[in-house]
């Protein structure tokens, strides 16, 4: 762990080089990162918000995004029933309910 906020050294090093760069945003599914990271005046992301992003963007298809969306339930990252609920109800709001 690097310091008192419960980074890893491997997401410590990704702040500093996100600091260094001047990054729009900072990626990470870790909730005492992003908590950090956001009091760092930082913009902070996770999978789910790039997924709602790039499908938002038109960059990958309803099709895609639903089964991104899918993926990420299945996966290790813990997001609430209530939270891919609102994902999907957002996907809808932005494909104005068309499958």
């Amino acid at each position: 762990m690097a310091g008192g906020w419960g980074l890893h050294a491997g997401e410590a090093e990704a702040l500093v080089l996100a600091r260094q760069k001047k990054a729009d945003w900072f990626l990470t599914n870790d909730a005492a990162t992003r908590l950090f990271v956001s009091m760092l005046g930082i913009e902070v992301h996770g999978s789910l918000g790039i997924v709602l992003w790039s499908a938002a963007k038109r960059h990958i298809t309803r099709k895609e995004t639903e089964e991104a969306l899918n993926r990420l339930e299945q996966s290790s990252l813990w997001l609430s029933k209530k939270i891919y609920e609102e994902a999907r109800e957002a996907l809808d709001d932005m494909y104005g309910g068309n499958k």
